[in-house]
């Protein structure tokens, strides 16, 4: 069974536009990796400065390297400068 990431992210609110730069290129690289089912980017409809990346892995291996990749390790590390709260990422497993 695949492997899915739930990452729930509140930007600061003078880092809108470069927060979504940064995440929109974390996507566009990421869905180009091996292993990489889905990568999807939300933004809450009434609160902007809040966002939800939902990823899907064929495997825990796959979700590894993804984690391993320099773009990943690049968004890690800047991320901290524009989020108002660190991530809260659930890991989930499909049951059926």
């Amino acid at each position: 069974m695949s492997i899915s990431l739930l990452a729930y992210m509140h930007c600061k609110k003078d880092a809108e536009a470069a927060f979504d730069t940064e995440l929109k290129k974390l996507v566009e690289a990421s869905l180009k990796e091996e292993g990489c089912l889905a990568y999807e980017l939300y933004q809450y409809k009434d609160e902007p400065t809040k966002y939800v990346i939902e990823e899907e892995w064929v495997d825990e291996d796959a979700l590894s390297r993804h984690m391993e990749a320099p773009h990943y390790k690049y968004f890690v590390h800047i991320s901290p400068v524009l989020l108002e709260t660190a991530a809260d990422v659930k890991i989930l497993t499909r049951l059926i």
